[in-house]
């Protein structure tokens, strides 16, 4: 009787640290885990052999989560951050962090590379880019082969690949299009 007693009280010690482990996960990594879900579903989901697609929605919040996520699992990211808001009718705007004394760029741009920036999101065939409208580097308007530039000098520097702006960039396995509302974005599969 005491052995089974002893049992008992361990697996009460068990689901106490469990519950407590489960509460301890700050929101911002619950959402990013969520979104990593959604996609892990999304790319495990069988192609449909109708037209009619299904969606999945994702809010602005949960998506730079899940960005901010994504850039703490690369070794040597490029950018070190990128923030987005969700606008009205395929709309985004944001701010993307370098690292100006990390890509030897300091001299040239100055201290902090942080770019605002707006444009039309657009996807087809499974890809997506963002067409700018306008373009700022610290406050000051500036020519989107200046953000190319500086991506294309983060790529030499962390060895990755090399794209510009007005490329198409593959989205997750899995999504066909996605459409941008104000504060969400709809993930069509």
């Amino acid at each position: 009787m005491t052995r089974n007693y002893g049992y008992g009280r361990g697996l009460i010690a068990v689901f106490c640290c469990a519950g407590l482990l489960i509460g301890a996960i700050d929101q911002t990594t619950k959402d990013a885990l969520k979104v990593r879900h959604i996609l892990r579903t999304i790319a495990e989901h069988p192609p449909r052999s109708d037209t009619q697609e299904l969606s999945a929605q994702v809010t602005e919040k949960e998506l730079n989560a899940y960005i901010a996520y994504r850039l703490t699992q690369e070794k040597e990211p490029v950018c070190d951050s990128l923030t987005l808001n969700l606008l009205d009718h395929n709309l985004v705007s944001g701010k993307i962090r370098f690292d100006a004394q990390r890509l030897n760029l300091d001299t040239l741009l100055g201290d902090r590379l942080e770019f605002d920036f707006k444009g039309l999101f657009l996807t087809r065939s499974g890809a997506a880019r963002i067409d700018l409208v306008s373009l700022q580097l610290n406050g000051q308007p500036v020519n989107p082969q200046v953000l190319d530039f500086v991506i294309h000098t983060a790529a030499l520097v962390y060895r990755t690949e090399s794209s510009g702006i007005g490329d198409w960039y593959e989205l997750p396995k899995g999504i066909k299009r996605i459409q941008v509302n104000k504060a969400n974005a709809v993930l069509y599969y």
